[in-house]
């Protein structure tokens, strides 16, 4: 998958996705999917148009961002783009009108572009229509509506609600796959290897949202999948405040220290507790261990 800055020069025809795809539900996945059968089309490359940066900062949100920008261009390159064009969405970006950004758009050798029915763009917030009009004398524009589960339309509002309801199985049912944390792995305090539960410990992006508990999983590393116990959050039984995330690789045996690893939430399993002593740990952590095997 090849990445370029927006306004960088590109030898191919594209068809284009434009939204800022903070993560890939189910209505991200079907603009994608009309994209590469137009591709296919015209004997073009999908291309996709993102922010690398978090937007939501800029714009004053506290909220933190579901995906890192390299979690996202995983995700992207999983799916089948072959071109991401990026820019950072700074004061700058927030002055160029909705004319202007077509116009750089233009420059582009565009057969089709795709957007979702809400999108929007420019300081002035023109929107699909507008963009369809806009590009009515250079390519086609695919507006794509809607996509809903019992209802309710998906977006990655409702997935970052469930993951903060800690409804995991429902958030990956609109997820192109289970959500999951990168990070390389460093050096704990080793207190669960005394325990005989090692732990793999990975650094977070600060900007990165992690829903707080203890989760069944999988850990992903060179090309193997172990099946996991992954707590994210405090550890009061040892009086540790800081919010952390490990994960217990069953059957693993190995170094991890430096390398890159991918965690998957699959299952919420329970909260995070305090308990009187390590024993009580122990015995709740062979439980959970029962739990994620028996899945």
């Amino acid at each position: 998958m090849q990445q370029i800055e927006f306004g960088e020069q590109l030898n191919c025809p594209i068809v284009m996705c434009l939204g800022y795809f903070g993560c890939m539900h189910r209505g991200h996945i079907r603009l994608v999917e009309e994209a590469k059968a137009r591709a296919r089309q015209y004997g073009a490359k999908t291309a996709m148009f993102t922010f690398s940066n978090n937007h939501l900062a800029v714009l004053g949100r506290e909220e933190k961002v579901l995906y890192t920008f390299d979690e996202r261009l995983s995700l992207y390159e999983s799916l089948g783009v072959d071109v991401v064009i990026t820019t950072c969405f700074d004061a700058n970006f927030m002055r160029t009108t909705g004319g202007e950004f077509v116009e750089r758009l233009k420059r582009y050798d565009l057969k089709c572009v795709v957007c979702g029915f809400d999108y929007s763009y420019g300081s002035d917030r023109q929107d699909a229509a507008d963009l369809r009009k806009a590009l009515s004398d250079t390519c086609e524009t695919e507006i794509v509506g809607a996509v809903c589960v019992d209802g309710v339309k998906v977006s990655t509002t409702l997935v970052r609600s469930l993951l903060l309801q800690n409804r995991i199985v429902e958030a990956n049912s609109v997820l192109s796959e289970p959500f999951f944390i990168r990070g390389a792995v460093a050096h704990g305090r080793h207190k669960g290897s005394e325990m005989g539960f090692p732990t793999a410990n990975i650094s977070v992006d600060k900007e990165k949202f992690v829903p707080t508990g203890v989760f069944g999983g999988q850990v992903e590393s060179g090309g193997s999948i172990y099946r996991a116990i992954i707590n994210a959050g405090q550890k009061p039984t040892f009086g540790l405040a800081n919010a952390d995330v490990e994960a217990h690789l069953i059957g693993f045996c190995g170094n991890l220290y430096g390398r890159e690893i991918k965690m998957s939430l699959t299952r919420y399993l329970r909260p995070i507790y305090k308990f009187d002593n390590e024993a009580q740990l122990i015995k709740q952590l062979q439980a959970d261990r029962e739990k994620v095997l028996n899945d």
